[in-house]
C-alpha cells in the first residue's frame, strides 16, 4: 500500500469525499475544492496515472 500526499487549503469535508472519489473514477466533474484535490490524487493513484508521470526517463 503507498500513501498519497495531497496539499490542501483546508480540510475537505470527509462526508463528501467518497462521492468525490467516485465521481473522479468515472470521469464525472467535481467542482474545485479540497475534496477534489484529494479525488483526482486518488482516481489517478488508482488508474496508474500518477505513475506514468515519474516512470517517463528525463
Amino acid at each position: 500500500m503507498t500513501d498519497i500526499q495531497v496539499t490542501v487549503d483546508q480540510p475537505p469535508e470527509p462526508g463528501l469525499l467518497r462521492a468525490a472519489i467516485a465521481a473522479a473514477l468515472a470521469g464525472r466533474a467535481w467542482p474545485d475544492g479540497p475534496e477534489a484535490a484529494v479525488a483526482r490524487a486518488v482516481a489517478d493513484h488508482a488508474t496508474g496515472h500518477d505513475q506514468e508521470s515519474r516512470s517517463r526517463p528525463c
